[in-house]
């Protein structure tokens, strides 16, 4: 089994001038966890995720306090967050994507699609051919290609 076999093809994408508050309804509205982004050309430039969202709010909101001779004390300051919470929304996308998003080819076997995965601990892979991107392949795809041949010779 090879990647074009268990591809999304029809890949909700968000471009690169959008706003995180635009990739942040995408992810909501379609129940994912990561979004493909790209240029005017179509061209794939990165990847925004639900995580990268919540590090800039912890990053934002968090005071950290260390002390001599105990643990370190990580502490969110709620006003923090809510003042930031609508600067943050109206950021760029381009601001906050992941640069290096992992990719494969439509003929990648599964297995080394799964490989890379795990090694990178990522949830999803682009499928790019001829520059372009034609799909997705995550977790979730490779779960149901796995639940599909349960019980098949």
């Amino acid at each position: 089994m090879i990647a074009k076999e268990i591809m999304t093809r029809d890949v909700i994408k968000i471009a690169n001038s959008a706003s995180i508050g635009e990739a942040v309804s995408l992810l909501k509205e379609h129940t994912i966890s990561g979004l493909p982004v790209v240029d005017r050309e179509d061209h794939l430039v990165g990847v925004i995720t639900g995580g990268d969202v919540l590090r800039s709010v912890q990053q934002r909101a968090q005071k950290v306090y260390h002390t001599l001779l105990g643990p370190t004390h990580v502490i969110i300051d709620e006003n923090v967050w809510r003042q930031d919470r609508d600067q943050l929304l109206k950021q760029s996308v381009a601001k906050m994507m992941s640069r290096s998003p992992i990719t494969v080819t439509p003929d990648t076997p599964v297995g080394e699609i799964v490989d890379l995965m795990l090694r990178q601990s990522i949830r999803r892979v682009f499928v790019i051919e001829h520059s372009r991107m034609i799909g997705v392949v995550t977790r979730n795809d490779i779960v149901r290609w796995l639940v599909r041949r349960v019980g098949t010779p």
